[in-house]
């Protein structure tokens, strides 16, 4: 019987995380990972665009692991265009108080998630040399109108909290999320608590994701965490990039 796939994660890669990003990446390189894939924002939180001559180095040179880069969003963060297309309680809901307004893409029409995933795929080229072929929605939530979009784009996968989707086959696998948040002392320590509980709840799964986040890297009590969690899942599962674990390898 096949071993189970692990699916390695850091969200949020952008200029102003650079720091941030340099001790995940020591983290990585301690626990022996051997994929990981990293999203890009093309401008976090209008903070600075990520294809910048010194940025772009920073992203292609070598690392003691190989790395797969997603598109990410472009700004990471809602805006007027979004809030004024965003009616309902459980939107509401899940942009101000689940997200903190980080929802981008969870009531863009289709006319602008397309030009936002347009402008953001050519600063993504820019910055690492090649088209993406990926695409995570930020905070994981979106709506009906964004998946054709992706698909008239070329992107060939994309992923919410539950499920990794193949958009070229029209189909998808169940794949849970083991994640850590600090937005807040109380989502801190409920991650701390509950991220080995889930890791456990789901070790049977055959593909379980592992997402980490920049912020994450402030807290030595989240890092500890994480390094248990990884730790653990890595001991007995294959690391992979979404395309293999989706079965279409290659370029």
């Amino acid at each position: 019987m096949p071993r189970p796939w692990v699916l390695l994660s850091l969200h949020d890669v952008a200029p102003v995380h650079a720091a941030r990003i340099e001790r995940a990446e020591a983290l990585f390189a301690e626990l022996g990972v051997e994929k990981v894939t990293y999203l890009l924002i093309p401008d976090y939180h209008r903070q600075g665009r990520s294809d910048s001559e010194e940025f772009a180095a920073w992203c292609r040179r070598a690392r003691p692991f190989a790395v797969d880069w997603l598109l990410h969003g472009y700004y990471h963060l809602e805006d007027d265009v979004s809030a004024r297309q965003s009616p309902g309680l459980r939107t509401t809901f899940q942009r101000r108080v689940a997200t903190a307004g980080e929802g981008e893409f969870l009531a863009l029409g289709a006319d602008e998630a397309a030009d936002r995933i347009a402008r953001g795929a050519d600063v993504f080229e820019r910055c690492l040399g090649e088209r993406p072929r990926g695409f995570v929605p930020p905070a994981w939530l979106y709506n009906d109108a964004l998946p054709p979009v992706l698909r008239a784009r070329g992107l060939r996968y994309f992923e919410d909290s539950r499920r990794v989707y193949d958009l070229g086959a029209a189909t998808s696998l169940a794949a849970p999320v083991v994640t850590w948040a600090t937005r807040t002392p109380l989502r801190k320590w409920t991650s701390v608590l509950g991220t080995p509980v889930l890791r456990h709840a789901w070790c049977h799964r055959p593909v379980l994701r592992l997402a980490v986040h920049p912020f994450d890297f402030d807290h030595p009590a989240t890092v500890r965490s994480i390094r248990r969690v990884w730790r653990a899942a890595l001991g007995g599962r294959v690391q992979g990039f979404y395309e293999e674990v989706m079965g279409r390898p290659g370029r």
